[in-house]
């Protein structure tokens, strides 16, 4: 369902970046596209591993180069199998992964894998996020950037409850604690020219997805969202997903 609505072409590099459950999301499109062949998953930023019951194999070390010749061997001699593979460099401790450079996957054969999808950064778990000036880190050379954005962020307060990173960097989005996060605000926030677009390579489509829309009751409110990232007048944006990557749910709204 989700491969088949992103409609990513073969062979696709994806960015995946935002709050609101972009690690569920690719685990979902990763679930999806092995059907085709071993997917690769990466992260740009530090992140946690899988549980083991996912069914991922970690590939992870410092030397990056022997990482991605094994990733590469896997890729071309299991064409066809159903295999997630999860490229890291050395762990920080057994719950928490360094990510790989953002050239990572310049020298490797995309053929060899139906899709690619990279996690560029973090938002502990919250639906809305502000970015500090390294942020995002986005594998270089990608075809996609999925921004992701929960919306059980809307009705909310600004403020450090709502909004990952709000003490360090709202001064800087010029928002104001207390304001209520709307459709028009969510998106603003989003599509912010020093957000989560921000080093985007020229010809990289943008694919934005609304999550946690978890029943058909809250697709409305998920439409206005959508409509008003169609509308942010910053980046272009041609269509809009919105769903549930819990709930196996999703739908396309096109400008």
């Amino acid at each position: 369902m989700f491969a088949e609505t992103f409609a990513f072409r073969e062979h696709a590099l994806v960015n995946v970046v935002g709050g609101g459950g972009k690690t569920r999301l690719i685990r979902a499109l990763a679930s999806e596209f092995c059907l085709r062949g071993p997917v690769l998953m990466t992260t740009t930023t530090r992140n946690h591993p899988p549980d083991p019951a996912e069914g991922i194999t970690v590939i992870s070390g410092d030397n990056v180069a022997l990482v991605r010749e094994i990733v590469a061997h896997i890729g071309r001699e299991c064409s066809g199998r159903p295999f997630k593979l999860l490229a890291a460099r050395h762990f920080f401790s057994p719950h928490l992964m360094r990510g790989v450079p953002p050239d990572f996957t310049a020298g490797l054969d995309r053929t060899l894998f139906p899709v690619l999808l990279n996690e560029a950064d973090g938002a502990a778990g919250y639906s809305l996020k502000l970015y500090r000036e390294a942020e995002p880190v986005l594998m270089s050379r990608a075809d996609y950037l999925v921004p992701v954005i929960g919306l059980d962020c809307l009705g909310r307060p600004l403020g450090p409850d709502s909004v990952f990173r709000w003490d360090t960097c709202a001064g800087r989005f010029g928002l104001r604690a207390g304001e209520t996060i709307t459709p028009s605000l969510a998106a603003r926030i989003l599509m912010h020219p020093d957000g989560m677009c921000r080093g985007l390579e020229p010809g990289t489509e943008i694919v934005p997805f609304v999550n946690k829309a978890d029943s058909p009751a809250e697709d409305g409110a998920a439409r206005e969202l959508a409509r008003a990232i169609l509308d942010n007048g910053r980046f272009p944006v041609s269509r809009v997903l919105y769903g549930s990557a819990a709930e196996g749910r999703v739908q396309c709204l096109e400008a």
